[in-house]
């Protein structure tokens, strides 16, 4: 896991800031920063289609079958890839890094960790023992999970708040996506309980 946290977040960044260069913002970006919806939209398919394709090649290179599996991989990869794009932006912060340090490490447990970990499982959860096969990336169980996981890093983004808050946002969030991840984790530990049920029978 920790060869997955290094390579697998840097080389996630690497893809992501490839596939950047097939996104264009919108004019008020350019102008003034802030993120539109379209923009945060983008941003959330960007990063999570980078961070994917990296936990996809690591499913497919350490042979894993279980839905758990993914998760974790997928947890690996995310945290690596938030932990290099904290360090940019403390680097960038200037005189706001301890604000910048405090905001990106309190809200990290709800942000890139968990969105990857719930592509990953949900990935795991269509292709579980077989081989990897590229019909496996548009089915429906998959592609509900990744389009869930886009569309929270796409609100996380996008400059509005919730009842008047910004970090009211962020929790809420936060709590969404871990109740996902709870869910996938529940589909794995159902999972682990039917192969060892299986293991009895043969026996």
């Amino acid at each position: 896991m920790i060869k997955v946290f290094f390579i697998g977040g840097i080389f996630a960044l690497i893809v992501t800031l490839f596939l950047y260069q097939f996104v264009s913002f919108s004019m008020m970006n350019r102008i003034t920063g802030a993120l539109t919806v379209t923009d945060s939209l983008s941003v959330g398919l960007v990063e999570e289609l980078g961070k994917f394709m990296i936990t996809l090649t690591f499913i497919d290179q350490l042979r894993v079958r279980h839905v758990l599996d993914g998760i974790l991989i997928g947890a690996a990869v995310g945290a690596g890839f938030a932990a290099f794009e904290t360090a940019g932006y403390i680097y960038a912060s200037g005189n706001h890094l301890l604000e910048v340090a405090v905001l990106r490490g309190w809200s990290a447990i709800g942000g890139h960790l968990v969105w990857a970990a719930i592509a990953g499982g949900a990935f795991m959860v269509v292709k579980r023992q077989k081989a990897f096969q590229p019909s496996q990336l548009i089915d429906g169980r998959f592609l509900v999970f990744f389009l869930l996981a886009v569309l929270m890093h796409a609100a996380w983004d996008w400059d509005f708040t919730l009842f008047g808050s910004y970090y009211l946002k962020l929790i809420a969030l936060i709590v969404l996506a871990w109740i996902i991840v709870f869910v996938l984790m529940n589909a794995g530990l159902k999972e682990i309980t039917h192969l060892q049920e299986a293991e009895i029978k043969q026996q």
